[in-house]
């Protein structure tokens, strides 16, 4: 799509979904994007969650605020804004390759009034800053009296030629009608462009007209006139941002604009900037970039800190339950697999069944084969989740990680659930009862025991490096897996708890699931349990697949990359070794497990150098001379 429409399609697509049951939820279950509670920055009498902001390119009209506010954004910025407005529409042109967007055409302006009625409508819990365009001081004293209720701060946009006295009456006029009626008075800011002249001496005016600051927009204009964004700017911004704090050193608030990459937050700070706003990065990036340059600063600030021991003390604290379960999973996978490969059946299998391993050999001398063949796939499952469970204790949990937790808990309460499909097949299993009932206590405590404090994990990702782009690549393939798994265990299940065998099954029996029913009633059924049980797994295995791939990696992870390549190693030898085992060789039975795991080495050989990677060696960015903001 042309840029501008993509960008409409986009914006629509947040604030609709933001408007459904569970559509913010849905955004922080894809992305897990919200800043960290230690980079809430307080800016006067403003709390923003995090330094880094949304400028207004995204969503000027603020139709998806309460969406984007879950994107890891301090502030969202709107406008400009004016009375009556006007009907430009921008024609964008992106050149992904310079990273630059460019607008032959004259800003638009939205009007003041449908701005109002929008954001009267949004409960956006983000703080709203809202950009006025050039105008009279009349003009801009009413829009601010008409959008106080819904904005944190204003930006007065400079116009090109302005004096400092007529910048000055519309910043007076503006903290006038701020400062009227029993609300809190707005932040307002000066808004210029990064190419600006005498911006430092116009900016100064402005400070003493009541202006707490100026706002660095990542704007310039070429020699045709046109406006430009991108990467195109950042020069022009890090220049201005230095001849303003060179003029003010210190108390006066600065906002750079067009943040590209997470090293220009690092570059801008170091210039002088108080906070950051990202537009056009956004587009050339993606929606994650937010969440990179956030977890980039923290990172690069906290202090190192070692994670908990194991201990008896750490019986006190989620993540040691948690490393119970994955060991728990992983010690009933290696039973699972011995028992499978040697007797298969249990005598509590051939009471409840009513006949003997004989008599089951007996009546179908494929019938064992084909039953290790399921419970086989079920432990290597098993063991996958296992190594997936305790590397997500050891090296999330402990570090008070809670996306970590939080996929434990989800994966692992999916597989208890799977236990009462039983009442679909009709079989109960005592041993798996009392195995669920013991574990479930293990995944309730991970639950309801305190975590560690938030620790680091992973390195600060300033650039997007080659390897980073291979690895989005390789984290497409992981989450693809993982649904394909969660997939698959829905369909396995669905089978156990109806027709129980496929086509394929009865050709490698060589039989008809009449014949298998009519032999012994009970038979079915406990073939039935051994499906819906390897289906409730494959759910289990899946999400834990899903959710760690989507939001655990990161650069310098190397423990969840070895944790995948352990447990895709295990699931899949296990399925495929046991099939050739037992004969059951069809082509077409075998093509999904052969497939995942081709696409699983892929996927771990396009995120080895990232998940991998050391840290990155930087130029020291130059230590601002004034104190920190």
């Amino acid at each position: 799509m042309p840029p501008e429409r993509a960008r409409q399609v986009a914006v629509s697509v947040l604030g609709g979904l933001a408007r459904m049951p569970l559509g913010l939820s849905l955004i922080d279950l894809l992305g897990h994007m919200r800043a960290d509670a230690r980079l809430r920055t307080q800016v006067g009498a403003i709390s923003l969650p995090g330094p880094v902001g949304l400028g207004a390119l995204i969503d000027p009209e603020g139709a998806a605020c309460a969406a984007l506010g879950r994107f890891g954004v301090g502030f969202v910025e709107l406008g400009p804004v004016g009375r009556g407005g006007n009907d430009v529409k921008p024609q964008w042109r992106l050149d992904l390759a310079a990273r630059t967007l460019t607008d032959a055409g004259a800003e638009p302006v939205l009007d003041v009034a449908r701005v109002a009625t929008r954001l009267g409508a949004t409960d956006a819990a983000i703080p709203i800053w809202v950009r006025l365009a050039a105008e009279d001081p009349v003009a801009s004293a009413a829009a601010v009296e008409r959008l106080r209720a819904h904005a944190a701060a204003f930006l007065l946009e400079l116009n090109d030629g302005e004096s400092c006295e007529a910048t000055c009456a519309r910043i007076r006029a503006a903290a006038a009608a701020g400062a009227a009626g029993e609300r809190r008075a707005p932040l307002l800011l000066l808004s210029i462009r990064a190419d600006c002249t005498a911006a430092a001496a116009i900016g100064a005016a402005a400070r003493a007209a009541g202006a707490a600051g100026v706002f660095v927009r990542g704007e310039t204009r070429d020699d045709a006139g046109q406006r430009v964004l991108g990467a195109a700017t950042q020069g022009a911004v890090e220049r201005q941002l230095r001849a303003l704090r060179a003029a003010w050193p210190e108390g006066t608030l600065i906002v750079a604009g067009g943040v590209m990459l997470p090293d220009d937050v690092r570059a801008f700070r170091a210039a002088g900037a108080d906070l950051c706003a990202v537009d056009a990065g956004l587009v050339c990036s993606g929606p994650g970039l937010i969440k990179r340059c956030n977890e980039a600063l923290l990172l690069s600030t906290l202090p190192p800190a070692a994670p908990e021991a194991l201990s008896l003390e750490a019986a006190r604290r989620a993540w040691f339950w948690a490393l119970m379960l994955g060991v728990a999973m992983l010690v009933g996978g290696a039973l699972a697999a011995v028992i499978a490969s040697t007797r298969v059946v249990l005598p509590y299998d051939e009471s409840l069944c009513g006949m003997t391993r004989a008599q089951l050999a007996q009546l179908n001398p494929r019938l064992l084969p084909f039953m290790a063949h399921d419970r086989v796939t079920l432990a290597g499952t098993m063991l996958s989740a296992g190594v997936l469970y305790a590397a997500l204790a050891w090296n999330g949990l402990r570090r008070g990680q809670h996306w970590a937790q939080v996929t434990v808990v989800v994966s692992a309460a999916s597989g208890f659930f799977s236990f009462f499909l039983f009442l679909g097949f009709g079989y109960f299993d005592p041993f798996h009862a009392f195995v669920t009932a013991i574990l479930f206590q293990f995944l309730l405590l991970c639950l309801v025991m305190p975590m560690p404090e938030p620790h680091a994990l992973g390195l600060p990702e300033w650039r997007e490096t080659a390897a980073w782009r291979r690895g989005q690549w390789g984290q497409l393939l992981f989450i693809a897996i993982g649904v394909g798994l969660l997939g698959a265990g829905l369909v396995i299940t669905w089978i156990g708890c109806t027709e129980v065998f496929v086509q394929t099954d009865l050709e490698f029996l060589r039989t008809t699931a009449a014949r298998l029913l009519v032999a012994h009633e009970r038979l079915v059924p406990l073939v039935a349990h051994d499906r819906a049980s390897l289906g409730g797994m494959l759910i289990a295995n899946g999400l834990a697949v899903w959710l760690s791939a989507q939001w655990g990696f990161r650069a310098g992870a190397r423990w969840l990359w070895r944790a995948f390549a352990a447990g895709g190693s295990l699931a899949f030898g296990a399925a495929l070794a046991v099939h050739f085992a037992v004969g059951y060789t069809s082509p077409l039975h075998l093509a999904p497990a052969i497939a995942g795991w081709v696409i699983w080495a892929a996927a771990l050989a396009l995120t080895r150098d990232w998940l991998h990677a050391l840290p990155l060696t930087l130029p020291p960015a130059t230590a601002p001379p004034y104190p920190a903001g």
